[in-house]
């Protein structure tokens, strides 16, 4: 069994909290391409990780319950 550092739910944060952020519009025009990308990796991980799992399937369509604070 392979080990796994991270879980699931870090990575369903992860992509929250670049969804929040882009909405916020803390990104530059330059660095869209390069969030995006890493973005589709984390989402294909996650996937791949728990394709069972109901909530992975809804992710992109769910609100976020994070709050980014641009201090």
């Amino acid at each position: 069994m392979e080990t796994k550092f991270i879980e699931t739910h870090d990575l369903a944060n992860v992509l929250n909290l670049i969804d929040v952020a882009a909405k916020k519009g803390m990104f530059n025009g330059d660095q869209l391409s390069a969030i995006g990308a890493m973005r589709e990796r984390f989402l294909n991980e996650l996937k791949q990780q728990a394709p069972a799992e109901d909530n992975v399937s809804n992710l992109e369509s769910e609100s976020t319950a994070f709050e980014v604070s641009a201090d």
